[in-house]
């Protein structure tokens, strides 16, 4: 037998079965049933934290202040900085109204706090509360409620 000929045989088969399993798959006729409903698998509703800029300060600390042993005890960290999230986004909102440059240094040091807990890094969250406590006070002297 030729080799040439096996060769051109063996690629014609193989073309044949990549065409057929190809066109077998391609061809399928998709039906979609509308009585068939699911319900998401959780639902989840989230509260937005309400108060004065000095009440939410206050608040953002005390987390940011448990920030540092959440990560290196790795017990609920991603829990801490998702209340110092939400704390910080109830409360930018009026510290911008009232001191558009000052929110720039607050945002500065919340994302040092989000990257303290993605490195894992206790110190820099606790360099964040520091700095944070510092903030929020010269804040709050310079613009009392």
């Amino acid at each position: 037998m030729n080799h040439s000929r096996t060769v051109g045989i063996a690629a014609l088969a193989l073309v044949t079965c990549l065409g057929l399993g190809i066109g077998a798959t391609g061809c399928a006729k998709t039906t979609i049933d509308p009585s068939v409903t699911s319900a998401p698998a959780e639902t989840t509703t989230t509260t937005v934290p309400t108060g004065t800029p000095s009440q939410l300060l206050r608040r953002m600390l005390g987390a940011v202040a448990k920030l540092s042993d959440a990560i290196g005890e790795n017990k609920k960290k991603g829990e801490q900085i998702t209340l110092v999230n939400d704390l910080w986004d109830a409360v930018r909102p009026q510290i911008a109204a009232v001191d558009g440059v000052v929110v720039l240094t607050f945002d500065g040091m919340i994302a040092l706090c989000q990257r303290a807990e993605q490195f894992n890094r206790p110190a820099d969250a606790d360099k964040c509360f520091r700095n944070l406590t510092a903030l929020s006070d010269a804040y709050l002297a310079k613009h009392p409620e």
